[in-house]
C-alpha cells in the first residue's frame, strides 16, 4: 500500500482578522472544501506548521483539534493528520432542483391578524400610565428576589405560592371572591388565561357566546381554540341583557365583562346578575368572568362578582396586572373550581410551561407590603381625573356626539353621528401619533354606529385638544 503524500505549507496564508486559532482553522477548512489537498494526504506536521506561519504549537493544535472533531481529519498515531475521505460538509449541500419553497407548505391562519409596525401611540385604549408607577420600590424588590437560585429552577405548576396567597387576601377584601391559594392559576397575562377558560369550557367546534361590542382579542382566542362562536348584543347601558340570551341550546360558556362592558362601559346591577347566575345553571352553562379593569370605577365600589355570588361554582374568573401596573408585566390569573385547576395547570404547561418565577415574586412582595393598594388609591385619583377632563373636553365640542364608559375604566368610547369609516378616521389619526381605535372593531353583529374607542391613561388637556382639531378637520365635508 503506497504511503499518504505529506503536503506542504506554501499555499496557507492567515487572513489576519479575528483569533489565530480562528484565522488558521478557516485557512484550513478552506483547502480542504476547496478540494486543494486530496482526500487521504497527511497535512503538514505541527512543528512545520507551527514554524511557517509563525504560530505556537497551542494554536496549531487547538485549531487541527477542531477539524477533528467536525469530522475533517482524522488523528494517526505517529502521523500526523490526515485528510478522510468524505468531508462533512458535502452533506450539507443543498440540491436546488428538489429544494422545497415556502410558499409550497400550507399554514392555518386562523383567521388572526398580527400586530401592525405601529404598535402603540398617544391615547391608546389599554394602556396603564406607566409614567406613575413606583419604579424605585419595584427595583428594590428585584434586587431583593434577582438572585435567589430558588428562582432559576421549575415552578409550582399553579404559579408561585406567595402570590397566590396575596391574590387571595386581594381579592376576597375588593372582588368578594370564594377563592383560596388552590383555586388560583398564575397565567403569562389575561389573553392566556381567556385562552385556558375557553379550552376548559368547551371542546373544538362546540358553541360559546361573547358580547357584541366586545374584546376583540378573546375572538381571537376562541377562534384559535376552534369554538363556534355566537354573539350577544351588550350595548345596553347596563351590558348584557340576560333577558335576551338564548333560553335553549348548546353553549359551553359565555364570556362577559360585568364590571364594565367592553367597550360601552356598562356595569351590570346587581339584580341583572343574579338573574344571569340562575340562567347560567339552568342552561348548564360556564360563566367566564373577564374582570379587566374593576379596581377603576368612579361612582361606587365595584358590585360583588358573580363568581363571589355563586360562590366559586360556575364561573371562571380572569384577571391581570396588566392596567393597575404595567401592560409588559405580561402576569394574569384564572380562577376556577378547585376540581378544575389541575385540568388547568395542565393546560398552562402544555402551552408554555412555567411563568416566569422572578417577576411572581417581586410581584407577591409588592402585594404583602402594601405597595399595590397605594398604588391603586393613587391611580384611582389621578384616572379619575384624565377621564372628567377628556370627558367635559369632549362633550364641549362634539355636543352632538354619545359619549360611552364615564363611570369606570381607563377609556372613552365616543359614537360620532354621521360617521362612515371609522378605521380610516383612525389610520388617519395615526399619522399623528394617536393610537386610538376604531369602534367598528369591537362590533361582531353588525352594528351600525361608528367611532372612537379612546384612552385617556396618559390624556392631557394639549394632547386630547390635538385630538379634537384633527377629528374636526378629518370630519369636515
Amino acid at each position: 500500500m503506497p504511503a499518504s503524500p505529506r503536503l506542504c505549507s506554501d499555499a496557507l496564508s492567515l487572513s489576519g482578522e479575528g483569533e489565530l486559532q480562528q484565522q488558521l482553522y478557516l485557512c484550513l477548512r478552506q483547502q480542504l472544501l476547496g478540494g486543494h489537498w486530496p482526500a487521504g494526504a497527511l497535512l503538514p506536521s505541527e512543528r512545520q506548521l507551527a514554524g511557517d506561519l509563525l504560530l505556537s504549537r497551542t494554536t496549531v493544535q487547538q485549531a487541527l483539534q477542531q477539524l477533528v472533531a467536525e469530522g475533517y481529519l482524522e488523528a494517526q498515531h505517529g502521523r500526523g493528520y490526515q485528510i478522510v475521505d468524505a468531508l462533512p460538509d458535502q452533506y450539507f449541500t443543498p440540491e436546488p432542483v428538489h429544494a422545497l419553497t415556502g410558499a409550497a407548505l400550507p399554514v392555518q391562519p386562523y383567521g388572526l391578524k398580527p400586530k401592525g409596525p405601529d404598535f402603540s401611540g398617544r391615547l391608546q385604549p389599554g394602556q396603564a400610565d406607566v409614567r406613575q408607577f413606583p419604579f424605585r420600590v419595584w427595583q428594590q424588590l428585584l434586587q431583593r428576589h434577582g438572585n435567589r437560585p430558588a428562582l432559576c429552577g421549575m415552578a409550582d405548576p399553579l404559579g408561585y405560592q406567595p402570590l397566590r396567597q396575596a391574590l387571595v387576601q386581594y381579592l376576597r377584601q375588593s372582588r368578594q371572591l370564594v377563592c383560596d391559594e388552590d383555586t388560583i392559576l398564575i397565567t403569562a397575562g389575561a389573553q392566556q388565561a381567556l385562552f385556558i377558560a375557553a379550552k376548559l369550557a368547551a371542546r373544538s367546534n362546540e358553541q360559546v357566546l361573547m358580547e357584541s361590542p366586545g374584546y376583540p382579542r378573546l375572538k381571537q382566542a376562541l377562534q384559535l381554540a376552534e369554538l363556534n362562536t355566537r354573539h350577544i348584543a351588550a350595548n345596553t347601558a347596563s351590558g348584557l341583557d340576560p333577558a335576551c340570551l338564548p333560553t335553549a341550546g348548546t353553549a359551553r360558556a359565555l364570556f362577559l365583562t360585568p364590571s364594565h362592558q367592553y367597550p360601552c362601559g356598562g356595569i351590570m346591577p346587581l339584580a341583572k346578575r343574579l338573574e344571569l347566575l340562575s340562567w347560567a345553571k339552568h342552561q348548564q352553562c360556564w360563566l367566564v368572568e373577564d374582570d379587566y379593569d374593576s379596581e377603576f370605577q368612579y361612582r361606587h365600589r365595584p358590585i360583588a362578582s358573580l363568581q363571589g355570588l355563586a360562590q366559586g361554582e360556575g364561573v371562571l374568573f380572569v384577571g391581570s396586572f396588566s392596567k393597575t401596573l404595567f401592560p409588559a408585566l405580561r402576569l394574569g390569573y384564572l380562577v376556577a373550581p378547585k376540581a378544575q385547576t389541575h385540568t388547568a395547570s395542565a393546560l398552562l404547561q402544555a402551552l408554555q410551561g412555567d411563568v416566569a418565577l422572578v417577576s411572581q415574586a417581586v410581584l407577591a412582595d409588592f402585594m404583602a407590603e402594601g405597595h399595590f393598594q397605594r398604588h391603586l388609591r393613587k391611580m384611582r385619583r389621578h384616572y379619575h381625573q384624565q377621564k372628567q377632563l377628556a370627558s367635559t373636553l369632549l362633550t364641549a365640542h362634539f355636543p352632538d356626539a354619545r359619549l360611552l364608559a364615564q363611570d369606570a375604566g381607563l377609556h372613552l368610547t365616543l359614537l360620532l353621528p354621521g360617521l362612515r369609516d371609522d378605521i380610516a378616521l383612525c389610520s388617519q389619526l395615526n399619522q399623528h401619533g394617536f393610537k386610538v381605535q376604531p369602534f367598528s372593531r369591537y362590533c361582531f353583529l353588525d352594528e351600525a354606529e361608528r367611532g372612537l374607542v379612546i384612552g385617556i391613561a396618559d390624556a392631557n388637556e394639549v394632547q386630547l385638544l390635538h385630538l379634537i382639531r384633527l377629528l374636526k378637520h378629518y370630519r369636515a365635508p
